[in-house]
């Protein structure tokens, strides 16, 4: 039987763990780690990645690195090569952004 887990309405972005405890970091974790990691996962090459989406190597590794952020049109980008909703990157960008900025730091 599966178990439903509520994410409380306080903490929309946040993320549970296997109990259903929220996971919290002093940090906020901007969408570029999530979306190496996913590249990571599936085994795909960086280069061919990115050309896949029609952005520049170089523009890819600075979303990864937290130095650009991930706009609606990355996001639908995204959606069309991964197969995630385009949403998700645009709540995960807007959750980061307004964790940074809630602690006093320049936004990427």
């Amino acid at each position: 039987m599966d178990t439903i887990r509520l994410i409380p309405a306080s903490q929309p972005h946040a993320v549970l763990d296997a109990n259903g405890r929220v996971l919290h970091s002093a940090l906020p974790t901007h969408p570029g780690d999530i979306l190496r990691e996913e590249v990571e996962a599936r085994e795909l090459k960086k280069a061919d990645f990115a050309r896949q989406l029609g952005i520049l190597p170089g523009h890819l590794s600075e979303v990864f690195n937290g130095r650009r952020p991930i706009g609606a049109r990355l996001a639908l980008k995204l959606e069309e090569t991964l197969g995630m909703e385009a949403e998700l990157w645009l709540r995960l960008q807007n959750g980061y952004e307004l964790a940074v900025l809630r602690l006093g730091r320049k936004v990427a």
